[in-house]
């Protein structure tokens, strides 16, 4: 499945050549994509300093060695994939995101921050300003990565809050890369979805008594069978897209699980150990501003594998291009 075709990958980090750099590659070649390297060369916020006569001079050194270093990178890769470089002179965010916006790329894809100790495994600040704003797909890579990918996770939500069509639309683009992703990979696919029951938590109330315990079980029950349906036409869809044999060639796991979105997803994650997890990112509130829900940002501060995060189409950043 041809998914990607304009990719752009952030350098950067002690191991992106091995990690970011190598998936891109591949990717690319499977995708027959476009691929640009960018570099964002922080410079000195502080004025003063960058009024010193010497400050130009030390600027257009490191902008230029860092070109000549992705040039000389670019040189050494196969000749196949048509690959560009460039340098930004500012931030990772929200240059990154501007740079996006110019070349229409479709996939950002980046190694994880480094971060060390107890929170090792929460993605750092410039990696979920991307996440929230950036408008195409965000693949963060872990270190994990070199491994390979052996089980891929898709998280979908058969919710409707902000409408049905754009839930489904969003689903059945998970739904695309991931499978797309497991079939490069030859890796498990597993498709989850969390699910609870609307009032089981009010009915359990003394002031519902009438409501029995076998009321509230068929209640319960009657949810998991509509959750299961839904699962499972979300799985005929995917049937539909990839076509029977390639589908009876996955055969991806398909989980409806009982519990809160934010906690029983990553565990699901770590039970299966999962090298990847294809998920949605945005609230479905509709709220201006409200860029990523907080399950997602749950999900994400407690999983420790790769993630690619998707939008739904017609997704506004609140990045510009001029600005903001």
């Amino acid at each position: 499945m041809k998914r990607f075709k304009n990719i752009l990958l952030v350098t950067g980090g002690d191991n992106w050549q091995q990690i970011s750099l190598k998936r891109s590659l591949e990717l690319a070649l499977h995708n027959q994509a476009d691929l640009t390297l960018v570099h964002a060369l922080q410079l000195p916020d502080d004025m003063p300093l960058a009024s010193d006569p010497a400050y130009d001079l030390v600027r257009n050194g490191l902008m230029e060695a860092c070109r000549e270093e992705l040039l000389a990178l670019v040189a050494e890769l196969p000749g196949t994939i048509r690959i560009s470089t460039r340098v930004l002179e500012g931030h990772v965010f929200p240059d990154v995101v501007r740079e996006v916006l110019r070349h229409d790329h479709d996939l950002l894809i980046k190694c994880a921050e480094e971060n060390r100790g107890i929170a090792a495994r929460i993605f750092g600040s410039s990696d979920m300003h991307l996440l929230r704003k950036c408008p195409c797909p965000v693949w963060i890579m872990k270190e994990r990565e070199e491994r390979g990918y052996k089980r891929i996770v898709a998280a979908v939500d058969t919710e409707h809050g902000a409408g049905e069509g754009q839930t489904t639309d969003l689903n059945r683009q998970i739904l695309e890369i991931a499978s797309s992703l497991a079939l490069s990979e030859f890796a498990e696919l597993h498709i989850v979805h969390a699910w609870q029951a609307w009032g089981e938590g009010l009915l359990n109330t003394p002031r519902f008594r009438f409501a029995g315990n076998g009321e509230v079980a068929r209640w319960v029950e009657e949810q998991k069978r509509a959750e299961a349906d839904k699962v499972a036409r979300l799985g005929k869809e995917l049937k539909a897209i990839l076509g029977g044999e390639t589908m009876e060639y996955i055969q991806p796991v398909m989980r409806n699980i009982k519990g809160e979105a934010q906690e029983v997803i990553p565990a699901y994650v770590n039970e299966v150990d999962a090298d990847l997890i294809v998920m949605g990112t945005v609230a479905r509130t509709g709220i201006p501003g409200f860029i990523m829900g907080n399950t997602a940002e749950s999900i994400l501060s407690a999983i420790d594998c790769s993630v690619l995060a998707v939008k739904p189409r017609g997704f506004v950043s609140p990045v510009t291009i001029t600005g903001g």
